[in-house]
């Protein structure tokens, strides 16, 4: 246990070294004390580096980071979007053009999941450029910190896996929202007692399971489960005593139609655990899941370490959202090979960040109670009788610090991403040949590119993430149509863009287990009819020439 505590910290600080040091700070970064947000990274290990008497930094990495916490609904920013036929649409059209353009969700674990889904269709691309050029020889363009490495290369197409010598592992600066949330910490009105922390996400209401009477308020909102045949009504409560294993979706103010239907960090990571973090469309070239080894939090510095009267640690928090469902999860799939598929081990670290949300509220909670000590010292100061003069009151400095109530720290508004590229044939004196990564800043409440408010359909093309949807299936394509010219049709092809998204996934799939949501996945939200557009996505080109 010991052993696998100093690794997490060394994966820790591997992330937060990587932050300090590759993240620039062009306004994208929270203001200490003012802001905060949450940062996730994504490390990748050689096997030797998984000792820790071995601190060489090429054998431990960041592959993918990125920063946040808001999520929106595509309705929800439509008045920020250029309507495409001067204006004579309504929301529900203007929605339309743009779907898929759009970051959804743009919590830190989600962006940085997708920034690593990136850096694999990266690589992908890389060799398929190589192939096609019939020069597979790693000359060139050879990277000791690529991620993937071929295992069958026939006339059914390319396949790859993530090497045999490489793990990866998950840094969060705070528990995911969602289960993993709750657990004991000290309230702040009574430090020697304790409480369950509240998470704000709202728990999904389905089945026998639901305590009714737990219940305080509830919203209903129409999502696509993945059912193709139709869409279903979903009721979501907010809880007065909060349940533990739900799933739930992201928080959001619940008095608004058209919510966010993002499901929970908590839960997403259970269903990375199950099927990978490739995705349907990355998974018609890396069937095998890709899974994390570990996922470590950082302490939150108001948690009570093994519980003092709830007994809910924030560790058993995170063995109870993640591993456990995860495993339970997994008895379900029936597929044989679904044995390599194991939980990942979890950590709480004593490595903090500075900027998240935990120490932003535990630094908040001691400024108010000092505060308040000072208030109660001056009062019993100015009520005794022997106090006639104003020299004997606090000094002004004092005063200001009595009356000047602390402000909270507020969720930063913006989102950092940041993954590693290699790019084919770029001549480097990085010793990391052809690595190149750059960090790319979106606006949470948005979905889109720090900048210029879009005015034209065109320009929403460009402030589109790098990592939105819409884009990542560009490389999708790209690389199907390079494979294509030697394991497909060009008629299979370009048929294939004629399909829509949710259609083309579900002919790319290659997921095994799908009875996996039968359990503690049962009642999950997936991708819906809300997010699915047409593949080459004509109307915008058409409208903005």
């Amino acid at each position: 246990m010991a052993a696998q505590t100093d690794i997490a910290n060394r994966i820790a600080k591997c992330a937060i070294d990587h932050y300090d040091d590759n993240i620039p700070s062009n306004g994208g970064k929270p203001q200490i004390g003012r802001e905060w947000t949450v940062y996730a990274a994504i490390v990748a290990c050689k096997n030797s580096s998984i000792s820790i008497n071995n601190n060489d930094d090429d054998d431990m990495w960041v592959v993918s980071c990125a920063t946040g916490s808001k999520c929106i609904s595509i309705h929800s920013v439509v008045s920020s979007l250029p309507a495409p036929n001067s204006g004579n649409m309504d929301d529900d059209s203007i929605c339309q053009c743009y779907k898929g353009m759009l970051l959804k969700d743009s919590h830190a674990e989600a962006l940085c999941r997708r920034g690593i889904v990136a850096s694999l269709w990266n690589e992908i691309e890389n060799y398929l450029h190589q192939y096609t050029n019939n020069n597979t020889s790693s000359e060139g363009v050879t990277n000791t910190r690529q991620l993937l490495e071929v295992c069958n290369n026939n006339t059914d197409g390319l396949t790859f896996k993530l090497k045999s010598n490489i793990t990866l592992h998950m840094y969060i600066s705070d528990s995911p929202c969602g289960d993993a949330t709750i657990y004991e910490i000290r309230k702040q009105q009574e430090p020697e007692e304790t409480e369950l922390n509240f998470t704000g996400a709202k728990l999904i209401l389905a089945g026998t399971n639901t305590k009714n009477d737990s219940i305080t308020s509830i919203i209903s909102c129409s999502v696509d489960t993945g059912d193709n045949s139709k869409q279903s009504t979903i009721t979501l409560g907010r809880e007065d005593t909060q349940q533990l294993g739900a799933l739930r979706l992201k928080s959001s103010r619940s008095n608004i139609s058209n919510r966010s239907t993002s499901m929970s960090c908590s839960d997403k990571l259970v269903r990375w655990g199950v099927f990978g973090l490739q995705g349907t469309l990355l998974s018609t070239y890396i069937p095998e899941p890709i899974i994390l080894s570990s996922v470590c939090v950082s302490k939150d510095p108001r948690s009570i370490g093994k519980g003092r009267i709830l007994n809910v640690s924030q560790l058993s928090a995170l063995e109870r959202a993640l591993p456990k469902r995860i495993e339970s999860a997994l008895q379900k799939k029936q597929k044989s090979h679904d044995n390599k598929v194991v939980p990942p081990v979890v950590s709480v670290v004593d490595t903090l960040f500075e900027s998240s949300k935990s120490v932003a509220d535990y630094r908040f909670d001691g400024q108010n109670n000092e505060r308040k000590r000072k208030k109660l010292d001056y009062s019993d100061t100015v009520s005794n009788k022997k106090v006639k003069t104003k020299h004997t009151s606090p000094d002004s400095q004092t005063l200001k610090s009595i009356h000047n109530t602390p402000k909270q720290a507020s969720a930063c508004g913006m989102s950092i991403n940041w993954h590693q590229t290699h790019l084919q044939g770029l001549k480097s004196g990085n010793k990391h040949n052809n690595e190149v990564a750059t960090t790319e800043i979106t606006i949470g409440a948005t979905g889109l590119k720090r900048g210029k408010k879009p005015k034209r359909p065109k320009d929403v093309l460009r402030s589109a993430s790098r990592l939105c949807r819409f884009n990542l299936l560009q490389r999708c394509l790209r690389c199907t149509d390079l494979s294509s010219s030697q394991f497909s049709s060009k008629e299979d092809t370009t048929a294939a863009k004629t399909y829509t998204y949710m259609q083309y996934k579900q002919k790319c799939s290659k997921y095994a287990g799908i009875e996996c949501f039968l359990g503690p996945l049962a009642g999950y939200i997936r991708s819906g009819k809300d997010d699915d557009f047409q593949l080459l996505h004509l109307n915008i080109d058409k409208a903005s020439k």
